[in-house]
């Protein structure tokens, strides 16, 4: 006959199983009868269930009880178990030191010993595996007081066993902000320690200076005492609203709580059974069922003790269950049937070792399974390497028990009391800061919105941070009811997708990566960043400006003192003077009116009284005329120059020009002089750049921004062409920096142009004088507040902010980082002019425009004097117009003979000498004519 492989593969599959199940092997355990009942009844409902799974193989219990004081007794009995019912593990019960003895037999025989309760020592053995998760329960505890920012405890214990566990939060430098007030029980007096609690609330433990709310209360004790210290507190009355109870030994949800619910104190707990495992067993195992099987046995043999510890018979179950596992693996690859030899040592003999303890302790310790009490891979020693939790229970405000969130170690504590505050809330009662929602707050050191405090190594959280967005975030915290906690962003930076794939870093990364809720910062929003995170309204509004160094000062030239007018203007004024000497000197010699005899006060046509009496010949009466060529260029800058003139103008049309150059020369030197101070006392630099295109067209002045930031982005992705000329430069040359601090001092120390939002650029120019805004602003942004996508804040803290603007909040934070914070400078815009202030021809083309119409109008007035002239002597002489008119511009030019004048002819008659020929006549009878 043939049979094929399948088939035979098939019945040796069926054969190990049968053989697997029908393995037999026994477990022992040594109890108090009355302390223990509740271990007891662990193991047999364990056992029980074990059984009739039918997968663990025959488990068969052997259970041997003693008197609490009898350790010999144990340790006889624990022999007994081990050479005659060749027992393969021993269970321990809850009396610490009698495990102790029975662990000293385990280590020599290599028999796994299984613990689950919270034994206060700390050493363990070769053999023990403890099934409590102690290390896991103090980290929780302790993740607890940081998750809730206490930093004011009470802690109550019993017994300094307690006491020496909690050493390492104690005394651990990490843990030195919080600070520790400890109350024992001594002698089952727990009125007195809750006395001690009250006073010390009422600071007459402290002095006063040092007294604080201590309203947090850990307390460290089993069942029973903690409900006696709580009915004692009751009496005391500290089971009310303000106060806190984190209670170590888990048993809150089997604690009898009825008379403590209604007073609205918090008590909170780990709660360490595993949902996961009720839901996978949830038609195999009936928890319900199990809690009341050691409810009734417990009641049974104790007569209704509050002593009750639920959580060792859950520990109890895992490690029956996990031995039944281990046992049941092992023997799928090992002959585990045969009888243990082993032999306890005596002075006959030496001791004997189960063969496969080692194997079963080993196995047990670096289990892979999945406990009543959640990962069993905790037992190796190694908490990285396990993923266990607990839940955390509360018992509030409402007077429910309600299961607020869990623990974990990589995660810490994730809570969610929303529904206590609410009913708190409801009653218009003040919501403590546990309760409110509690924000991880990342940001960016970026002055004035967040610095550090100058005292800051000397204090911790949030208090070492002060700034523009500080103070905004602690008024949203204040008004919308929330906690935060600060920190700075790892990296140092904003947030960029570097890469395109959505692997942002600085702030943005760290919301999108879960290690913070918000950025509080000066963070710009914009369209890449809005797609990964929710924004708030923007709490400032701004563009981006050139920060640049004012250059230093000039020193003053050697003609620094024609600054005042520019060259055009100077140039102007020597033509003026020029054309006005012209011009005065052909008027005054054209007009009738400025010929005159040489008394200096009279014309020619009304002669001075004395000269009748001027005979002597060394005094001749000649005619002359003052305004000469050098005559009429002295004039015009001695006037001009306030020096004074002896002479004058006498006629109306000189007289015009004069005054018309006097209002000029007057305007001119008024305008000078004022002008000059300015010039001379006042330092105005120089600056090459005036806006955005003047960088962009230029090379001599670098120019750059933050990498990774929104400027960065803004050239990175603008299509104008200044921009990506811009961009272009930025992307060759090394001139990026991590930080705005680092931008300005490079804009102090190099010929360097920096790029940047222009509130911290108003910032940076308020506190340096040094330093100046070129240009105006270019775009429009804001800083917004980010947070998580769809978060439920983002809306409600959008409408505070706008209320803030409304009522000038925002801007009253910003006048005190901005200008009451040592501010230095008045004004960024009177910094700097970027070119010396000259008049211009703009200025002053009026008074230009007025000399010339003086220069027309005397010409057009002197025309007028000499045709009137001549018409009155041709009328008076019968001569004709026009020949009198030649007659007198050869005159008056010099071209016709000065003895031919009729003016001057007649004054013969009155200027006679001894040889009968008139005094102002000359040797040959011609009339002398001069000018002066």
């Amino acid at each position: 006959m043939q049979f094929n492989n399948n088939y035979i593969f098939s019945i040796f599959t069926i054969l190990h199983v049968f053989s697997t199940s029908c393995i037999a092997y026994k477990i022992g355990a040594i109890f108090r009868e009355r302390e223990d009942a509740h271990i007891e009844a662990a193991v047999r409902y364990s056992v029980e269930w074990l059984s009739q799974r039918g997968i663990y193989g025959d488990i068969d219990l052997v259970i041997e009880y003693i008197d609490v004081l009898d350790h010999y007794d144990a340790i006889k009995k624990a022999c007994k178990m081990l050479e005659k019912d060749h027992i393969v593990a021993l269970l321990g019960g809850s009396h610490a030191a009698l495990n102790a003895q029975l662990e000293r037999i385990t280590d020599d025989l290599d028999i796994p010993f299984l613990t689950a309760i919270d034994d206060l020592r700390t050493d363990m053995g070769k053999s023990k595996i403890d099934f409590w998760p102690r290390p896991q329960l103090f980290e929780a505890v302790v993740d607890m007081f940081t998750h809730w920012r206490w930093n004011r405890i009470v802690l109550v214990y019993e017994g300094d066993e307690r006491i020496r566990r909690l050493e390492q939060l104690l005394e651990s430098e990490e843990y030195a902000s919080i600070r520790f007030y400890l109350i024992k029980v001594h002698d089952g007096d727990y009125m007195k320690a809750a006395r001690q609690v009250k006073e010390l609330e009422e600071c007459r433990l402290l002095h006063k200076k040092d007294c604080s709310e201590f309203s947090r209360l850990l307390v460290d004790m089993n069942p029973e005492h903690t409900y006696t210290f709580l009915l004692a507190s009751l009496q005391m009355g500290l089971i009310e609203l303000k106060h806190w109870f984190l209670l170590t030994n888990m048993e809150l949800s089997t604690m009898d709580m009825e008379l403590f619910r209604y007073n609205h104190a918090r008590f909170i707990s780990p709660y360490p059974v595993d949902s996961t495992f009720l839901t996978e067993n949830r038609d195999a195992f009936n928890f319900s069922h199990f809690k009341e099987h050691i409810t009734e046995k417990w009641a049974m043999k104790t007569d209704n003790s509050r002593n009750l510890k639920m959580m060792e018979a859950v520990f109890t179950f895992d490690a029956v269950y996990a031995f039944a596992n281990v046992f049941n693996e092992l023997s799928s690859h090992m002959q585990m049937n045969d009888v243990p030899q082993t032999l306890c040592r005596k002075s006959s003999r030496n001791s004997r070792k189960y063969q496969h303890g080692r194997s079963l302790i080993d196995n047990i310790v670096h289990n892979d399974l999945h406990g009543l009490s959640g990962d069993l891979r905790r037992l190796n020693g190694h908490p990285l390497k396990s993923n266990f939790s607990m839940r955390i229970q509360l018992l509030g405000y409402s007077g429910r028990l309600d299961d607020i969130g869990f623990w974990e170690p990589a995660t810490n504590v994730h809570v969610n009391m929303s529904g206590d505050s609410k009913a708190q809330l409801q009653r218009n009662v003040q919501v403590s800061d546990e309760l409110k929602p509690h924000f991880r707050v990342t940001t960016i050191m970026e002055r004035p919105y967040v610095m550090l405090k100058k005292n800051h190594y000397e204090l911790d959280a949030n208090s070492k941070f002060e700034g523009f967005c500080i103070d905004l975030l602690a008024e949203l915290s204040k008004d919308l009811g929330f906690t935060y906690t600060i920190h700075a962003v790892k990296d140092g930076k904003y947030g960029n997708d570097k890469y395109g794939n959505g692997s942002w870093d600085g702030m943005m990364g760290e919301i999108l990566r879960g290690e913070a809720e918000m950025a509080v910062a000066p963070l710009t929003v914009n369209y890449r960043r809005s797609e990964a995170v929710d924004f708030t309204k923007p709490f400032l509004s701004l563009g981006i400006s050139i920060l640049y160094k004012v250059p230093d000062d000039q020193q003053p030239d050697l003609f620094s003192f024609l600054n005042p007018l520019s060259w055009q203007i100077w140039t102007a004024i020597a033509t003026s003077i020029i054309t006005v000497t012209l011009g005065m000197y052909f008027v005054a010699n054209v007009t009738p009116y400025e010929w005159n005899l040489n008394f200096s006060c009279c014309t020619a046509h009304e002669p001075h009284p004395a000269a009748a009496f001027a005979t002597n010949q060394e005094a001749p009466i000649v005619m002359s005329n003052n305004y000469s060529f050098w005559n009429t260029v002295w004039y015009v800058l001695s006037t001009m120059l306030k020096g004074g003139c002896d002479f004058g103008p006498r006629a109306v049309s000189t007289r015009l020009l004069g005054g018309t150059w006097w209002v000029f020369y007057l305007v001119i030197i008024s305008a000078y002089t004022a002008n000059l101070a300015a010039v001379l006392t006042v330092s105005r630099p120089y600056i090459p750049i005036k806006n955005l295109d003047d960088l962009a067209n230029q090379t001599t002045i670098s120019y750059g921004t933050i990498r990774g930031g929104s400027t960065m982005q803004f050239f990175q992705e603008s299509r104008i062409a200044a921009h990506v000329k811009m961009w272009q430069y930025m992307k060759d040359k090394d001139v990026f920096v991590t930080s705005n601090g680092k931008g300005v001092e490079r804009a102090l120390s190099m010929n360097y142009a920096y790029l940047m939002e222009s509130t911290s650029l108003e910032y940076e120019t308020q506190q340096n004088c040094n330093l100046t805004q070129i240009g105006g602003v270019l775009g429009s942004k804001g800083y917004g507040i980010a947070l998580a996508k769809k978060s439920e804040w983002t809306d409600r803290i959008s409408r505070q902010i706008l209320l803030y603007a409304k009522r000038g909040i925002i801007e009253m934070k910003k006048t005190k980082w901005w200008r009451s914070k040592g501010a230095a400078c008045a004004s960024t815009a009177s910094a700097v002019k970027h070119d010396r202030f000259a008049l211009s021809m703009y200025n002053v083309a009026g008074l230009f425009i007025t000399l010339g119409v003086g220069i027309v109008l005397a010409a057009i007035v002197v025309i007028f004097e000499l045709i009137h002239r001549c018409h009155h002597i041709a009328k008076k002489e019968g001569k004709p117009f026009l020949e009198e008119l030649l007659y007198e511009l050869r005159f008056a030019l010099n071209m016709n003979s000065l003895s031919d004048h009729r003016s001057r002819q007649k004054m013969s008659t009155c200027n006679s000498n001894g040889n009968g020929k008139p005094n102002h006549l000359n040797e040959n009878g011609h009339l002398k004519k001069t000018t002066i």
